[in-house]
């Protein structure tokens, strides 16, 4: 039986709330790329914090932090470790909890000097909820089903409580749609100096982590074709030319699609964090 279908079978059983964070682990292992595992890993990570960078107090309060500019490939392998930690053993566990919790302590620090708004870290929420899913969209890939979206929903919200994150939306749905809601408000998300700093120090540790020193340029046109327009226009990053863009996102679900054809994977689920402790 191959990985594809003993993983769907398994999460076909399980309750998406209840047994959210095995589900989780069980739809990330699924979703991943056959190979390449870790930059895939970044890919997402850098996707997603180049949309927070177009949060115009988000992008004031990180900018003003300056680890992003400092350290950047420092500050990304934290974030994803934490990332992977979180799905590997769940926010309910142990270990999760900690994470959190400091987490959460450094958040506080923080805002004894630069005050972080509840909208943003709602919207952060929404956008880790649903930021597999963008990408698949963009691909055109099939993603999550939805016993999986049920489930990113449960954990995310578990992960959101953990940090005092309050009104959070309690469906897939009201993710998406509080997401949208957030960036077509011109107040909150759009061009700042800050989110455009922001932007370019992300894109210069996707190509410093993933890139071969002669092909680092080709980093921005890559990460900018996997985006929309209003999300470049806020970071100012330029779109490439519509056949670059749709060359790239043919290329990389053809490589996906490979992937899931020619390896065939283990029985054992693979530990998120040992694939970033094996990239490092």
């Amino acid at each position: 039986m191959s990985q594809r279908s003993w993983i769907e079978h398994e999460i076909a059983r399980l309750d998406p709330e209840a047994d959210s964070e095995r589900i989780v682990l069980l739809s990330t292992n699924r979703v991943l790329p056959r190979f390449g595992r870790a930059m895939a890993m970044n890919l997402v990570y850098t996707l997603g914090f180049l949309r927070i960078s177009a949060q115009i107090e988000g992008a004031r309060v990180v900018d003003a932090i300056g680890k992003i500019h400092r350290a950047p490939e420092a500050r990304a392998e934290a974030s994803m470790g934490a990332f992977a930690l979180w799905i590997s053993q769940g926010p309910r566990s142990e270990a999760g909890r900690a994470s959190l919790s400091e987490v959460r302590r450094i958040h506080d620090q923080i805002a004894q000097r630069h005050p972080i708004y509840e909208e943003e870290m709602v919207n952060s929420i929404c956008l880790f909820t649903v930021q597999f899913q963008l990408l698949f969209d963009t691909l055109g890939l099939p993603g999550y089903s939805e016993a999986e979206k049920r489930a990113q929903v449960a954990h995310w919200l578990e992960i959101g409580q953990q940090l005092g994150i309050e009104q959070m939306p309690q469906t897939w749905q009201g993710m998406v749609d509080s997401m949208h809601a957030y960036e077509a408000d011109p107040q909150r998300f759009g061009p700042s100096a800050a989110g455009a700093r922001c932007a370019q120090s992300l894109v210069s540790q996707f190509a410093a982590r993933q890139m071969p020193p002669g092909l680092r340029w080709a980093a921005e046109p890559m990460l900018a074709s996997l985006l929309d327009e209003p999300v470049l226009a806020a970071i100012d990053m330029r779109p490439p030319p519509k056949p670059v863009v749709t060359s790239l996102r043919a290329t990389l679900r053809a490589t996906v699609a490979l992937g899931s054809r020619l390896f065939r994977e283990p029985r054992e689920l693979i530990d998120p964090t040992t694939i970033l402790a094996t990239a490092a």
